[in-house]
């Protein structure tokens, strides 16, 4: 009897640790602007946070460096684009494509957020023109699209879906007012999105715990057959 509990108890601990095993949710993108861009992942609205990419061509794609999140977290993806030709009128903008696993989702339900005039914030931060970061200023206004990806004068980015929209700040300040293309000549730009993780059981998680259910009723069934011999 005593060796029959030591089994069913192992049967069920080792069915309820992988009931209770967790993906690990991660954050990844793709992304590019004219002419410098900094990615960060905060946890607060107000701090720029952890700087997981850059770039400084808007003729390429730059991707995020893998980044693990803590489930139950809400977390803030704040992007600095600084459109730095000078002159009188220059084009600015950013786009970017960017993934969650692990069971966690944007504020959109979904795993994927593209750029676009919907669930982004952004808000001119300074006249700086060069390919510095600046103090973080947390945006509040509203972002508008530019376009999808492939428009003049930026053509397709790679790595990006064709869905994306290349996004600025509406603001008078950033130059862009209601005419969308009409950017600041030399700014930096601020915007920011927020999600917050959840994660689901690994599918292995519910077989393995369901073969413990499975052992432990074949157990109670062989002692039953043995009782009544």
């Amino acid at each position: 009897m005593q060796k029959l509990l030591r089994i069913v108890g192992l049967i069920v601990a080792v069915g309820l640790a992988a009931a209770n095993a967790r993906a690990t949710p991660a954050l990844s993108g793709s992304f590019t602007a004219d002419n410098d861009v900094f990615v960060y992942l905060s946890t607060n609205a107000s701090q720029r946070g952890t700087l997981i990419g850059s770039g400084n061509n808007w003729q390429s794609t730059f991707y995020t460096t893998p980044a693990s999140l803590n489930p139950g977290t809400t977390y803030y993806l704040n992007v600095e684009a600084i459109n730095g030709d000078g002159g009188s009128y220059s084009a600015g903008g950013f786009i970017g494509d960017f993934t969650l696993s692990g069971g966690a989702t944007f504020s959109n339900g979904r795993s994927e957020l593209l750029t676009s005039s919907v669930g982004w914030l952004a808000s001119y931060n300074d006249s700086n023109g060069s390919d510095v970061a600046q103090p973080w200023v947390q945006p509040l206004g509203s972002a508008v699209s530019e376009g999808t990806n492939g428009v003049s004068p930026w053509g397709t980015v790679g790595g990006v879906s064709a869905s994306a929209s290349w996004i600025w700040a509406s603001d008078l300040q950033s130059g862009n007012g209601s005419a969308p293309g009409d950017q600041c000549a030399s700014c930096t730009i601020d915007f920011q999105t927020s999600f917050t993780t959840t994660a689901v059981p690994e599918p292995a998680s519910a077989a393995v715990f369901g073969a413990g259910l499975l052992g432990l009723g074949l157990a109670l069934r062989r002692r039953r057959l043995r009782g009544a011999v």
